[in-house]
């Protein structure tokens, strides 16, 4: 069992990958629909390889060992040769023509078990300077058909070490393993510390072309969406809060109504919901009014200051606030939230600190005032 680096991050023994996949990788599309079209453009091209004695088929098993022990450094390189070169053995190798001359750069050497319809991944790796290109998803799809196609396998499997087990998720595999223990422990080897992992190769998917597969998914459910939605109109702003209004009712707003019968369920559970808050708040706020109006040290605040008692007050405090006028506000509804209710204590308490000097009885009453409606906000649970 090794840690992998390169392509695809992967376990030894039954599946050394090199290579972590990128966020760049996260979309089938991106990732496998550039390398396609390099492939059809016949700049790339993949070629099932085995040690069949032909000295093209040894060239580039050859270069895929090489490629295999640079980007798994951990593997024992005597390991890498056995199994590359074993006959039982199979790779796919993605070949790349630059300035007419052709190079592996890649490939997934796995041993195919027929009779079980089986595939086990050895090594899968792509050589450093052609990573994050799509070639990693290309050739795992490119296994997938010649080893559904020509081997008649309809599974893959390998053991994955934590490097390698997000690359498997995305090119399909999982940790659950569906088939029976009899099909594959007798031929699959246990390494220790690394993650079994299987793959289904399904016989209706035609993995050399799942991009344009994605993209005409994707098409027919933005159709659907266009067939039975009205996403695509584009309603103006609103202009009733510039003309004053503090809020309006949802289904006012131009396209709400138009979201059909679930939406309108949402509409209705909100507004049940929200008359049930704001009556619950609506108490609690009051309860906590009168607490603080009872309050000994808030007898300062009761009544709004008078202009005949302190007649420079008002040219002082330009918004002033005292608590009948809380009240007054609370019995009509003013205070949608509880921040807007505590804005007034503070406000209330700022204009005392503000108009009357630090020593005075007036300023100590505004700071116990302020600390008795924040004790009282922590009681209730309102944590404020």
């Amino acid at each position: 069992m090794v840690a992998a680096s390169g392509v695809a991050g992967a376990g030894a023994g039954a599946g050394a990958v090199a290579g972590t996949a990128t966020a760049e990788e996260a979309e089938i599309k991106s990732r496998d629909f550039t390398a396609k079209q390099e492939e059809e453009a016949g700049i790339l091209h993949f070629k099932c390889v085995w040690n069949d004695g032909r000295p093209t088929s040894l060239r580039f098993l050859c270069e895929l060992k090489e490629i295999f022990g640079t980007q798994l450094p951990k593997m024992p390189k005597e390991y890498i040769v056995r199994l590359v070169f074993d006959k039982n053995h199979k790779s796919i190798c993605a070949i790349k023509t630059v300035d007419g001359v052709q190079k592996a750069i890649g490939g997934i050497c796995y041993r195919p078990y027929y009779e079980q319809k089986l595939g086990e991944i050895a090594f899968c790796a792509v050589s450093t300077e052609q990573q994050v290109r799509g070639y990693g998803t290309r050739l795992m799809n490119q296994t997938k058909h010649y080893c559904k196609t020509r081997d008649n396998l309809d599974h893959f499997v390998t053991y994955a070490d934590n490097y390698a087990i997000g690359y498997f998720k995305k090119q399909g595999f999982h940790m659950q393993i569906s088939m029976h223990r009899d099909r594959w422990a007798p031929n699959i080897k246990d390494y220790e510390g690394g993650t079994l992992m299987e793959c289904y190769i399904n016989p209706h998917i035609d993995y050399l072309e799942i991009p344009s597969m994605v993209k005409r998914q994707r098409k027919a459910v933005e159709d659907k969406i266009s067939q039975l939605t009205r996403h695509d109109i584009v309603y103006p702003g609103l202009n009733c809060f510039k003309e004053g209004k503090d809020s309006i009712e949802l289904e006012s707003i131009p396209g709400v109504l138009e979201g059909g019968p679930a939406l309108k369920r949402h509409l209705t559970e909100f507004y049940q919901e929200r008359e049930s808050n704001a009556e619950l708040l609506k108490q609690t706020l009051n309860e906590i009014l009168a607490n603080t109006t009872k309050y000994d040290q808030a007898w300062p605040f009761l009544e709004p200051v008078r202009a005949e008692d302190v007649p420079d007050y008002h040219d002082v405090i330009k918004d002033p606030i005292d608590l009948s006028a809380m009240r007054v506000r609370l019995d009509k509804g003013f205070y949608k939230t509880k921040e807007m209710f505590m804005a007034d204590i503070n406000l209330m308490c700022d204009n005392c600190k503000t108009y009357n000097p630090k020593e005075s009885v007036f300023y100590k009453c505004a700071t116990d005032v302020k600390k008795f409606v924040d004790d009282e906000f922590r009681r209730l649970g309102l944590c404020q």
